[in-house]
């Protein structure tokens, strides 16, 4: 029993020891590894594990930092430079997915777009979303994402809790983008996507499931102590499976009926060569349509109530905001995107909401499919690649000051946009050949939200019950999470002129 257990050690710790020896160039800098566990009780776990890694960077004074447990290689990239010189300018090599136990096997979620590695089916779902959501043409949902922000505008007078009306906001927008399904066709589907999506996000965190560090967990029943992981995985596994089957199929009966409207799944659907076997491209369908899903509502919304969250401690923005919105948009006008030329101070504002508080602080990882050398360190083949998009978008030497919300960076002595400035969204919408292809769906549903939201409203704390103003507290959900969301806070939205009431067909005041 003892050899059993003994021999699989020593076997791994030779072979860890020979490669050591095989390597003619040192890996990065990063914690003192032990024998067989190596770093496996150092590598970051919990909460705000972003902040973790850019201490560990500090502490070894790289940009480019290597750890590993059991076997596993990490390396975590801290600097704009690092991520664009391997995730950009090598991504042939960095493009691909490392395999997860908890997320990918027992949930499910690595047979989708966000996960898989570089195969047939990872092109094919990126094909499908490219071709339903094209960059070139960024005006086809604009409709639909008007009449999103128009419905969300009705209801921010009367929340009371923020976060969870922009979550249904936001999810019901992107149902309809997906799956051609209105506000209230979605509603019976939103409980289920929604709680898909917050058991992806736990599962996805780095360190969250030690079964992702330890595989062989994965054999351990459902019912032995400590298993507790196996039951959230099967639930998870089945919200996951319901999520993917239940609109789609709405989709397909209402294509066939003569009656679906303009969404990825109906072009897709549009698209199948009845020639070829029909179940495995709708397979592919399917998969591409929640990866889409999935990637858009939680972006919105932790962007989102970064934006209030921020105009609530710096009121000066949006008195700001509110100056140039009323020299471009007449009473009672509500903004369009043709007039975002003409209002860079708005897009300042949502680029520094990206920045400031970046939805996924550490981008999803990517996974190295050869040996390679970079800065004269080894990088091992199958390394899980950890980009730290909260260290690169609060760089001081790119964004002075980077903790101080300022959306005034981004412009220029005449007050327009600045192009030396880095965009923040080339980095808070991934690296490489695994950029979110639904990028400029995002970006324009959060310029829109941002400009309406400040044309109606001011953004102010709530009142205590002697009716003086509280201060608000800025608190973020420490996780584990891929997603960065700030706490439920409590504020007003106080209408600034009725001048727009007509226009939304409610009464404001």
């Amino acid at each position: 029993m003892a050899y059993a257990v003994v021999a699989p050690l020593v076997v791994l710790f030779l072979i860890l020891y020979s490669r050591r020896k095989s390597r003619q160039y040192p890996l990065p800098p990063g914690p003192r590894k032990f024998p067989i566990v190596e770093n496996l009780f150092q590598i970051p776990s919990g909460g705000f594990l972003w902040l973790d890694y850019a201490e560990l960077c500090r502490k070894y004074e790289s940009d480019i930092i290597h750890l590993s447990a059991l076997g596993n290689s990490i390396i975590v990239l801290n600097s704009a430079k690092t991520a664009s010189d391997l995730l950009e300018k090598r991504s042939s090599i960095y493009s691909s997915r490392p395999p997860t136990v908890m997320l990918g096997e027992l949930m499910g979620w690595g047979s989708t777009l966000i996960f898989r590695p570089n195969d047939d089916s990872w092109k094919s779902q990126r094909r499908i979303i490219n071709q339903a959501l094209p960059p070139t043409d960024p005006k086809r949902f604009h409709p639909k994402q008007l009449s999103a922000t128009h419905d969300l505008l009705r209801v921010l007078p009367h929340s009371d809790n923020l976060i969870r009306d922009f979550s249904r906001w936001a999810a019901a927008f992107i149902m309809d983008v997906t799956y051609g399904l209105d506000a209230a066709e979605a509603q019976p589907y939103l409980p289920t996507a929604v709680a898909a999506l917050d058991s992806m996000a736990t599962a996805g965190t780095p360190g969250a499931f030690y079964v992702d560090q330890i595989p062989i967990l994965k054999y351990v029943p459902e019912w032995f102590p400590g298993a507790d992981f196996k039951r959230k995985a099967r639930e998870w596994s089945d919200l996951r499976v319901k999520m993917t089957e239940t609109a789609f199929n709405v989709t397909k009966q209402r294509m066939a009926m003569g009656t679906a409207t303009q969404s990825l799944t109906l072009a897709a659907l549009e698209q199948i060569d009845r020639t070829q076997d029909l179940t495995s491209q709708e397979d592919i369908i399917k998969k591409a349509s929640v990866t889409a899903y999935g990637g858009g509502s939680d972006t919105i919304v932790a962007a989102l109530g970064s934006f209030i969250l921020n105009m609530l401690m710096n009121p000066e923005i949006q008195i700001k905001a509110h100056e140039q919105l009323e020299k471009v948009l007449g009473p009672g006008d509500l903004p369009s995107f043709s007039d975002e030329p003409l209002l860079p101070y708005i897009t300042a504002i949502t680029q520094e909401a990206l920045r400031h508080n970046p939805v996924t602080p550490l981008a999803f990882p990517h996974e190295l499919t050869q040996d390679d050398i970079y800065e004269g360190y080894f990088l091992p083949k199958k390394s899980i690649i950890m980009p730290n998009v909260w260290s690169i978008l609060h760089n001081e030497e790119d964004y002075p000051n980077a903790e101080v919300f300022n959306p005034s960076r981004f412009l220029d002595a005449d007050g327009k946009m600045n192009s030396k400035v880095k965009d923040p969204a080339n980095t808070a919408f991934g690296f490489g050949r695994r950029a979110c292809p639904g990028k400029h769906i995002a970006l324009g549903s959060l310029w829109i939200a941002v400009a309406s939201i400040l044309t109606c409203y001011s953004i102010e704390p709530e009142l205590d019950e002697h009716g003086k103003p509280v201060k608000p507290k800025a608190e973020w959900y420490p996780g584990p999470t891929l997603f960065n969301h700030p706490l439920p806070f409590k504020c007003r939205f106080v209408p600034r002129s009725r001048d727009v009431e007509a226009s939304l067909g409610v009464s404001l005041i």
